[in-house]
């Protein structure tokens, strides 16, 4: 977050932690007991996706994952990419299928993708599937309330990033939003 402070122009974030404090459980480098998942962004698809592996730290059953790690994986994966469009936002339901368990220390793929946009409700849908096979192991469809700019300042108080520098990167975050919905809708 610090190299975002430092810079004068605000660009679109690339990462969740371009814009999320340094202790979240899912992309705080400084949690000792987080994720450190990154939520990168990909401008080509407007999805968040990425490659990783979850360790024997987030064990459920022997040799597993455990169920609410890759809740937290997928809800994160999927609030992040709201943000990354340009809107803050607060988790309302999070419906997730488990297909089959997730292998510790296997390659897994993370994938996010807004499936609508509606007044202050998004919709999205995420997915994690095992690199070896690809098979999909859990399925998640959320829905999101897109929090009000008074909500916002009020939890963002606190950060690191002032929230006023925060506001202008969600702007800067929309306005990317809406070209790659421009760009799918002429598909």
């Amino acid at each position: 977050m610090e190299h975002l402070e430092q810079q004068k122009d605000i660009y679109p974030s690339k990462i969740g932690q371009d814009w999320h404090h340094r202790n979240c459980y899912g992309c705080g480098p400084d949690n000792t007991k987080g994720l450190h998942l990154e939520f990168p962004f990909e401008e080509e698809t407007g999805d968040v996706f990425f490659i990783t592996k979850i360790n024997k730290s987030f064990e459920g059953a022997p040799g597993y994952a455990h169920g609410g790690v890759m809740a937290a994986i997928l809800d994160e994966a999927q609030g992040v990419l709201c943000f990354h469009i340009g809107h803050f936002v607060m988790t309302d339901q999070l419906n997730i299928s488990y297909k089959k368990a997730c292998p510790l220390n296997e390659e897994i793929e993370v994938r996010a993708k807004i499936s609508a946009v509606r007044r202050r409700r998004l919709h999205t849908t995420a997915s994690i599937k095992l690199v070896r096979t690809g098979e999909i192991l859990a399925t998640s469809k959320a829905r999101w309330y897109d929090m009000p700019e008074r909500i916002f300042t009020r939890m963002f108080h606190r950060s690191p990033l002032s929230t006023e520098r925060l506001a202008r990167l969600l702007v800067e975050n929309k306005k990317r939003g809406k070209l790659i919905r421009k760009k799918f809708k002429k598909s």
